[in-house]
């Protein structure tokens, strides 16, 4: 029988996971109801069997899903409440009208399915606290917080008796959301956190990940916007990884609104253009869909967009499933007030505040901090559990205490071998000098090429192709000679480009990095893969290192591009708090011989030698390139 958890219309982002139908399901279902004939027999097992078709189309077919359901009361002359079956067709009608923006109608239903569930022969707890769930949900979204309360609390004393770690989770994660959309983000930041607790506990991948996306929105709010956006990039990644492709869009209109908060227009950019494919492989009209039109709303609002702003939201009335009245009214206020329309940015602005007022904001706070008492008491079991790992971990200590004195011997050991080979130290520290004198030389001479590309030949150029204009010759002879000379001013241009030194302030070595392969593969043609990961954020990796690294890149593409013959270069960039690996691999020839790639090599080494890093060449069916650096000893003060 259904045990759907119908907190999945509720979450912050979108839909519960990327849940795909299986066909081979629907199509048993279907045989199996035409065995059963069209007599007025076994009308509960066929009503039963459109529940369970419901269920299958709900997550990716709006249509079908609300035709079993009507289907499926079909098969009663009258309402039988003491029927299970039964009131999961009313609840799953209520979430179809929740879904489709009519939170009144939802909020009757659900209310219906709740009152009557205590009377059924077997009662199920699970069922009934995800039904109070979900009304709780539908009061909030018509702003009527005591009701939202009084249900949470409900909810949470059902699912405590049920003992389903989900259903916790889901309602951890739908106070969290509560506290979220009061503005109140600390209270929300461990909500979401125990609702993960919770998921992972239950091996529920879906809702840890929707429970992260609740973490890292309230991060975001609170101004930390680095936390937040590593939580949403780690939480695509993951589930590309695995194929999710809706589960991983559920995080990127977040991802993208922390950037909006955090004003990084370009890294907001870089990674729209990087996802765009996977946008296009949702589903239309799904939650999924509706989470990144509400999100392209607010980014033209952001942009000044206005008329593009309104139109989105008065053509996709639905996405109010996704956000709040307040907020969807204040952005159609803002987009009016910016295409001068006073009179309807005023009617919305009233509908915000109208739903701002349903009770006291005093009042309303004073509740919440009841309930997330009450709600504490689960929190502090699992404080509890900790308190007791730590107790083990401190006995544990007594023992490693005896290890750690080996160990200060040991290190005293080796520092008397550091003193015997002072002199070799100071030979390296000495090489190492002399690589970084020749790279700031280098660097030098770079700034003052492009300077004098910029300033001199460009001037230059511009000159004489003024004087071409002017000059007695004709047509096809002018047009020709200014063609070539403009090509050779963009040519020059683009070198002094690439010989000024990149900018870290506005973004990261990866941003960059993906940035500049771009631009190489779309002037170039030759196919470049770039993919990378980071463990603790591309943000703690110091300018010095992404300085050099970025110079590095350059001069291996260079040599690639001009001397291998190569079609296609992959790249592949992994990085941790200790170190940062590079892999360049291509199907050209090395030419390691040649004297221009001898003089790329050199200054890629006294460049790799200022970093602490090393590189080696790998030539088994193509060619690889590997790059690896500490980072250790490259931390900036």
């Amino acid at each position: 029988m259904m045990k759907k958890i119908l907190f999945v219309f509720l979450l912050l982002s979108v839909l519960r996971g990327n849940i795909v139908c299986g066909q081979s399901v629907i199509d048993s279902l279907r045989i199996e109801m035409s065995k059963l004939g069209d007599a007025d027999t076994h009308n509960e097992k066929k009503a039963e069997i459109c529940l369970r078709l419901s269920e299958e189309y709900e997550s990716f077919n709006t249509d079908s899903f609300n035709y079993f359901i009507d289907k499926g009361f079909s098969f009663y002359s009258k309402p039988d409440y003491g029927s299970r079956v039964y009131l999961g067709l009313i609840n799953g009608k209520a979430n179809y009208h929740f879904v489709n923006g009519d939170f009144k109608l939802a909020k009757s239903m659900f209310n219906e399915a709740l009152t009557h569930a205590p009377s059924l022969k077997e009662r199920d707890y699970t069922f009934e606290s995800t039904v109070a769930m979900s009304l709780g949900v539908a009061y909030r979204k018509l702003g009527m917080t005591d009701s939202t309360l009084y249900y949470y609390n409900h909810a949470t004393d059902l699912s405590k008796i049920s003992g389903d770690k989900s259903t916790l989770s889901a309602i951890y994660y739908n106070i969290g959301a509560m506290y979220f959309g009061s503005e109140r983000y600390e209270d929300a930041l461990p909500n979401g956190e125990i609702s993960a607790k919770y998921a992972e506990e239950a091996d529920d991948i879906n809702m840890y990940m929707y429970a992260r996306i609740l973490v890292a929105s309230a991060y975001a709010r609170m101004k930390k916007y680095s936390e937040s956006a590593e939580i949403l990039k780690d939480n695509i990644e993951k589930a590309l990884s695995r194929d999710h492709t809706l589960l991983a869009m559920s995080s990127f209109a977040p991802l993208l609104s922390t950037y909006q908060l955090w004003e990084k227009k370009d890294s907001a950019r870089i990674y729209l253009a990087k996802y765009e494919k996977y946008i296009e492989k949702i589903p239309q009209g799904s939650p999924t869909a509706l989470e990144l039109i509400s999100t392209r709303a607010s980014l033209y609002n952001w942009m000044g967009e206005h008329r593009k702003c309104r139109d989105i939201l008065l053509n996709n009335p639905q996405v109010l499933a996704q956000i709040s009245y307040e907020a969807y009214h204040r952005l159609l206020a803002h987009s009016y007030k910016g295409l001068g329309d006073y009179e309807n940015a005023f009617k919305n602005i009233q509908e915000a505040y109208a739903y701002c007022d349903s009770i006291t904001k005093t009042q309303v706070s004073k509740e919440m901090s009841e309930l997330n008492a009450k709600l504490n008491v689960n929190a502090k079991e699992l404080e509890i559990s900790r308190l007791e790992n730590e107790k083990a971990l401190q006995k544990a200590s007594q023992v490693r205490l005896g290890i750690y004195m080996g160990v200060v011997i040991i290190i005293l050991f080796i520092i008397i071998l550091m003193l015997q080979h002072k002199r070799k130290i100071q030979r390296k520290e000495s090489e190492l000098n002399s690589a970084k004198r020749y790279i700031e030389g280098l660097e030098n001479e770079r700034k003052r090429l492009a300077k004098d590309l910029h300033d001199g030949v460009c001037s230059d150029l511009l000159g004489v192709i003024m004087q071409i204009k002017r000059s007695d010759v004709s047509d096809e002879g002018r047009n020709s000679a200014v063609e070539m000379l403009e090509n050779i001013r963009s040519g020059v241009r683009t070198i002094s480009h690439e010989l000024m030194p990149p900018s870290f302030q506005l973004t990261d070595l990866d941003e960059m990095l993906y940035d500049y392969f771009a631009k190489m593969e779309e002037q170039t043609g030759i196919r470049i893969e770039y993919v990378s990961h980071s463990d603790c954020g591309w943000n703690h990796i110091s300018h010095k290192v992404g300085y050099e690294v970025y110079r590095i890149m350059q001069e291996i593409l260079s040599n690639v591009i001009k001397y291998s013959g190569a079609d296609k270069i992959d790249i592949q960039m992994q990085h941790n708090a200790e170190a940062l690996r590079l892999v360049i691999s291509h199907d050209g020839q090395w030419t390691e011989g040649s004297k221009n790639n001898g003089i790329g090599m050199r200054t890629i080494d006294d460049r790799l030698k200022t970093i602490g890093g090393t590189y080696s060449v790998f030539r088994e069916n193509g060619v690889s390139v590997n790059i690896d650096i500490n980072l250790l000893g490259n931390v900036e003060n």
